[in-house]
């Protein structure tokens, strides 16, 4: 991952052209390296342990949940005022901007602040006001992966003994057909080896100045691209292609199969719901929670309703942050109770997962990285909270999957081979869905729990990567095993 800061807001309705020192984790909090084109993705330099500590987090926005105003589209105008009187003594204003899925408010400030103001910022809001019942930063995601330059025509990652998912004996019992796979992202191309299993998703990025479409939310869903301009998402910034991060991701989670042509998606038999969340240097937190809440089947204001609700979330993102956020716990609580698995990337910063956000949340399925060898990958975050590994590629042996060959604009489909968790993470959906497939009883404990439990040994050094690495083979037989349990009245895990 590279640190940059500070990022430049010009022309964008509402706030002041300024420079503040932001960097690439907090910006989009983290996207561990974007790519600069399909044909020659340069992996990134890791940063030392100082570097990765020391930039400063910003953002614009709050997240604010009333206690009397969790149902109404807009707070009332004494609580409108109440908020916009605590960001005065920080020398900003504050205005509402809209309602989450959570039930949660967002507001808009003038300028891009540090999370420590910001924090400051929320906990005299809370003090202030009795009818707060939390407040916070609204911080920027990014996707999770670490590109590199290397192509290969094998999926090795899917069948390979060392770190091989055992798929072909999986594929005999499951292809995940009836399931619904969210990849919340950078949006998704149609690409040909996806256009079969592509449903209809949505756009939930809210911001003008980086939605790289023209407008806000939208029906949507397709990447447009998400290439930068030097200095655009923060000082020393250098610019980058488009990396089509959602398009990678979702190939590799459901990619069609038995097409002749293209890659073979771990449950090629599901279907795909492109959820757009991440434009230009990201995405927030606030775009990304309403995204999750809609892949569900749960209700966001003025957004049409999902008629396909996701059983499995792909959450290919993160950010830095030593806690999980209010707002990202509501939203996992949200979507578990309607019965979807939510997978998250580890994160990229060879650093303990737990300061890694929404990594280090409850109730999620944490995915960390192996290489093809079996060991650790270089970039692959690590710690108690990982819960299992998944091939994710590193220097020389990438995750093969599909993309688009354009720098900036849509051009031709293409397939080309990336590095990081955010490519460990759909491994991990992809047999959650081949698991719910053949039992669509399963509940998102129990998909956790029989994923930890049909794990195999690692074959390399791995410390802190959870209980093992993933075997879709044995996840498959486990959750007929639950069946089975189920029909004769035994109980379940």
């Amino acid at each position: 991952m590279k640190l940059v800061s500070p990022i430049r807001r010009a022309g964008r309705p509402g706030l002041r052209s300024v420079r503040a020192p932001l960097s690439a984790a907090v910006l989009a909090s983290t996207l561990l390296g974007l790519h600069t084109a399909p044909a020659s993705a340069v992996e990134r330099a890791q940063p030392s342990a100082a570097a990765a500590a020391a930039p400063l987090e910003y953002s614009d926005r709050l997240i604010v949940r009333y206690r009397s105003a969790a149902e109404a589209d807009v707070p009332s105008a004494g609580l409108q005022l109440r908020a916009h009187a605590a960001a005065q003594p920080f020398g900003t204003h504050m205005k509402h901007l809209r309602r989450l899925g959570t039930g949660a408010h967002v507001f808009q400030l003038d300028r891009p602040m540090p999370q420590d103001k910001l924090q400051q910022m929320a906990r005299a809001l809370q003090n202030g006001d009795a009818d707060v019942e939390y407040a916070e930063p609204d911080l920027r995601m990014r996707p999770q992966f670490v590109p590199n330059d290397a192509k290969y025509a094998k999926q090795w990652n899917l069948f390979e003994p060392t770190t091989g998912l055992n798929l072909p004996t999986a594929w005999e019992k499951s292809t995940g057909a009836g399931v619904v796979v969210a990849v919340v992202d950078t949006g998704v191309r149609p690409h040909v080896d996806l256009q079969a299993n592509l449903l209809p998703g949505y756009d939930f990025v809210t911001d003008r100045s980086t939605a790289n479409d023209g407008n806000a939310r939208d029906a949507d869903a397709s990447d447009p691209g998400d290439w930068t301009v030097a200095d655009e998402c923060g000082e020393g910034w250098p610019g980058e292609s488009s990396s089509w991060h959602g398009t990678h991701v979702a190939g590799i989670a459901a990619a069609v199969a038995n097409n002749g042509i293209g890659v073979a998606g771990v449950a090629h038999g599901a279907k795909l719901l492109p959820v757009r969340a991440m434009g230009r240097c990201g995405g927030y937190t606030s775009d990304i929670a309403d995204g999750m809440i809609w892949a569900a089947g749960g209700k966001v204001s003025r957004v049409p309703a999902n008629k396909t609700p996701a059983r499995v979330i792909n959450l290919s993102l993160g950010g830095a942050s030593r806690t999980c956020s209010t707002t990202y716990s509501e939203a996992i609580k949200a979507v578990r109770q309607r019965g979807a698995v939510v997978v998250v990337a580890a994160g990229n910063e060879n650093m303990s997962v737990a300061r890694s956000t929404p990594a280090n949340c409850a109730d999620v399925v944490v995915v960390t990285a192996v290489k093809r060898n079996g060991h650790r990958a270089s970039y692959a975050n690590y710690g108690t909270a990982v819960d299992l590994a998944a091939p994710g590629g590193d220097t020389g042996a990438g995750i093969l999957s599909t993309l688009n060959s354009g720098t900036r604009k849509p051009a031709k489909d293409t397939y080309a081979g990336y590095s990081g968790t955010s490519m460990a993470t759909p491994h991990v959906a992809g047999v959650a869905a081949l698991m719910l497939s053949v039992n669509p009883k399963l509940t998102p404990t129990q998909v956790e729990t029989l994923l930890k439990a049909s794990v195999r040994p690692f074959p390399g050094n791995c410390t802190g990567c959870g209980k093992g690495m993933l075997d879709a083979n044995m996840a498959v037989d486990a959750a007929i095993t639950a069946r089975s349990l189920t029909v004769q009245g035994a109980p379940g895990p």
